[in-house]
Order: structure tokens, then sequence, then C-alpha cells
């Protein structure tokens, strides 16, 4: 037996069904015809048309009427004024189709709410009509926020302002990913300076000073520093002890005076000055601390004491110059240190020696020291191993 393939037939359902859900509501239209008014009974009602049996009278297809709805409300008529064009005509069931034309919001409203309270079986009161006209039923469309309707300096502005929105972004993520790294795996010193051998220089005998150089200033071996100058009788007393002197004695050593001079022990810097001008000053005050240029710089760090277990000898570290510039270091040795002699021991000192050597000028200078718990592979040495092998 044959049997031919029959191809199924589907219809989508926005063919099938009503745009808007229609109901038998009991209601009037009142329209004018030909200059008499015509009484019809609506046959059913939806938000988008409504339907009439017309009886003896017709309507033209495609034209526009003007009418009324009237609604039983409360036991009043209740009148929503309507424009409308019939677009379909039963004659068997002696019916035409409608819809509505230009509806206003409080027309649409209104319609809504009587077809919403018979649907859900709600009782329709005149307090409920007049509420649902007197408020906002509507939200005001949306402004468009295409870029249409910019133009070419609108359009770069906009990119413009994009674009730094975004840096400002970028720069707060990358500064609080920074401040993260350094709060968890970065360790820095509380303080640290570059150190070296250190001769101080010291008033000989009470005197007035006069300072020759500045701090900071190169001197050679046997430079003169300073000049002071001297009582003859602070001589007098270290040679001969205080012995009875009478008036007449004292008076003449008072007048006479002493004359000197404070030169460098060594090819120096002078890293600690106390500027004078004819200063007084005391026997063995500190004048002046000058390093040697030949002395090897090596910085002292002081860290917290809780910081001590991330700590060790050998350990690298970052070394942040004076000048900006940033080098690599060891540490070399470590030890306590306690701010109060015999109390609570709250320091750890660490030597580091640099792995370039330090300039001169960095002596006596605070330097920036800090450790990365996780150390970045140094990729020029690594392609440097890799050229040679």
């Amino acid at each position: 037996m044959n049997t031919a393939a029959v191809a199924p037939q589907f219809v989508h359902e926005s063919e099938a069904q009503r745009q808007y859900a229609r109901v038998r509501i009991p209601a009037k239209l009142f329209v004018s015809i030909d200059g008499t008014t015509h009484k019809f009974p609506v046959a059913d009602l939806s938000v988008g048309g409504f339907s009439v049996n017309t009886g003896l009278e017709s309507f033209r297809q495609g034209r526009l009427y003007n009418g009324r709805l009237i609604f039983k409300v409360d036991g009043f008529d209740f009148a929503v004024d309507v424009n409308f064009v019939p677009r379909s005509f039963d004659s068997m069931n002696d019916r035409c189709g409608c819809e509505f034309q230009d509806l206003g919001a409080r027309e649409v409203s209104v319609l809504r709410y009587l077809i919403t309270a018979f649907l859900s079986g709600e009782v329709v009161s005149a307090g409920d009509v007049l509420n649902t006209l007197s408020r906002e039923n509507f939200t005001k469309a949306r402004k468009s926020k295409g870029g249409n309707d910019l133009g070419f300096f609108g359009k770069l502005r906009a990119m413009v302002g994009s674009l730094i929105v975004m840096m400002i972004g970028l720069f707060a993520i990358s500064f609080v990913a920074s401040e993260l790294w350094d709060i968890y795996f970065v360790t820095k010193a509380e303080s640290a300076m570059v150190a070296s051998e250190q001769i101080p220089v010291r008033i000989p005998k009470d005197a007035n000073v006069t300072t020759l150089v500045k701090s900071g200033q190169e001197v050679k071996a046997g430079e003169t520093i300073a000049t002071f100058d001297a009582p003859m009788l602070s001589y007098v007393n270290d040679l001969v002890g205080e012995g009875n002197y009478s008036v007449g004695q004292i008076e003449e050593l008072l007048d006479q005076r002493v004359r000197g001079t404070l030169t460098s022990p060594c090819d120096c810097k002078v890293l600690n000055l106390r500027p004078a001008e004819d200063q007084y000053m005391s026997k063995g005050e500190q004048l002046a601390v000058v390093a040697p240029m030949d002395s090897s710089a090596h910085v002292v760090a002081n860290f917290m004491f809780e910081q001590g277990e991330k700590l060790d000898e050998g350990q690298q570290v970052t070394l942040r110059l004076p000048n900006g510039q940033e080098q690599s270091g060891r540490i070399t040795s470590l030890y306590v240190n306690s701010q109060n002699q015999g109390g609570p021991i709250d320091v750890i000192s660490a030597s580091i020696e640099s792995s370039e050597p330090l300039p001169i000028e960095a002596i006596g200078r605070p330097i920036g020291v800090r450790i990365d718990q996780f150390q970045m592979p140094d990729f020029k040495k690594i392609v440097e191993r890799f050229s040679e092998s």
C-alpha cells in the first residue's frame, strides 16, 4: 500500500491569537450616523477594539467614527468617548468589528481597569474609577542614549571622557594592588643609612672656633678644617696645675692668646660639621665627623622586632639611594638592638653590603631598604647565561 507523505501544517501562535483578549462586558455604543444618533449593544470589548451588533444599521468599512461607550457603574452611567474604524463585518451574525483610534492615556487606563476588574470578578465602584483617572498610569519614555545624535566633537568628547575614567580606574586598581603587595609580601626597614669608617674631630681646648669648610666637602690630609683661638691660661693650668697666681699674673695670662688649627687626618669627606664663626666651644666638644675616601661604605638598617622571622643572613634586598636610583644588596649580619639600655628588644639591626660600590656622597644620608619575599627572576642574567651557553 502506497502512502503519500503529507507535510504537517504549522501555524504560528501570533497568527492564530488576538493581540488583545476580548471580554463580554455589558456596555452600549452611541454613535451619530448621517446626523442621527444610534445605540448599539456591545458584544465584546478589548483595549484594542470592540464589536457591536449593528441590526438594521450598517457602518462603512475604513471610515472614522466618533462614539461614546456607556458602562453601568454603581447604578449610574459611565461614558468613555472613543474614535473607531470598522474593520470587519459578519453578515450572518450581524456583527461589526471595530478598532480604536487615537485613544488617550486616561481612556486606556479606564478600559484596562474595567476589563481587569471584570475578569477577576471584582465589583467596580465609582471611587475606583475616579482613582484610576487621577493617578499617573504610564511612565515617561526613556531618553535615547544612543550616539547617533552626537556630532563629531560630541563623540570625541565622550570617547576622551571614557578614556579618562578608564585610566583613573586602572590607576586606582594598580594603587590598591601595589599597596596590598607591599603589606603582605614586602618587608621595609623602619630606618636605614649609609655608614662607613668615621673619624671625629674634637676641640683640644676651650677656645673660640671658626670653621673653614662645609659639610659634604672633600678635604686632603693635613688640610685645615677650622682655626681656634684659646687663652694662654688654659695651657698653663694643664702644664703646672692649678697654682697660686697673683692678680697681675692672671691678668697677664688672660691677655695672651694661643692660636692654632684643626686639620684633616686623612683624605676624607666631611660628613657632619658644626658651622662656627668665632664661636666659643668647650674642650673635647665634637666639631665634625669625617670619613676616609678609601673606606668602603655599607648600609645599616633597622627593622621592627616582629619582622625578624622574615629576615635572614644572605637575603637579597633592594636599596634605594638618595638620588632615586636602585641597586641590589645582601644582608651580611643581623643583631638585636634595644632603644633603652636593659629594656625589651624592639629593633633588629642589619648590616647590608651593596652589590655595587656606594657613592661616597651618600655616606651619612638616609637610604631606603626593602625586601621582596617573592623575588622575580632577573631576565637579564638569564639571557646572558643562555647566550654564553
